[in-house]
């Protein structure tokens, strides 16, 4: 489905597992939920290369009933127990910025400002918050 001219929002996730786990391996799960592909228009690996998902004028799956209007980026890893590493930091704050001067109005947030969850795990989160107060 097509996404609408106007973005609202920017949303942050963890993939809430293994931070080696693969673009593969997401897809995977995201079709086994019968996903027309994954899910995240971007993955950003533990590595900092930041991978391509489903297309920006595609409407993400990333946030139960809002996704309409969101472009998505998830993080490999489980950043409750885990820290984002220094690349994966790095290459979010430039994809962040990158989307910010195509959508200015966009509010940057993480997952769980959006619907009942932790992702994208406090670490990140507290990041994001400090970084985009």
């Amino acid at each position: 489905m097509k996404q609408p001219k106007v973005i609202t929002h920017l949303v942050v996730h963890h993939s809430a597992s293994h931070p080696d786990t693969t673009v593969a391996e997401i897809e995977k799960w995201h079709l086994a939920r019968k996903f027309s592909s994954i899910g995240y228009h971007r993955i950003i690996t533990s590595d900092g290369v930041i991978h391509s998902g489903r297309p920006e004028s595609e409407i993400p799956a990333s946030v139960k009933g809002f996704n309409k209007g969101t472009l998505a980026v998830c993080l490999t890893g489980s950043f409750d127990r885990d820290v984002p590493t220094q690349w994966q930091l790095i290459s979010l704050q430039l994809l962040l910025e990158e989307w910010k001067l195509k959508h200015p109005s966009a509010k940057i947030v993480g997952h769980r400002e959006l619907g009942p969850t932790i992702c994208p795990g406090n670490n990140l989160f507290n990041w994001l918050k400090q970084t985009y107060p």
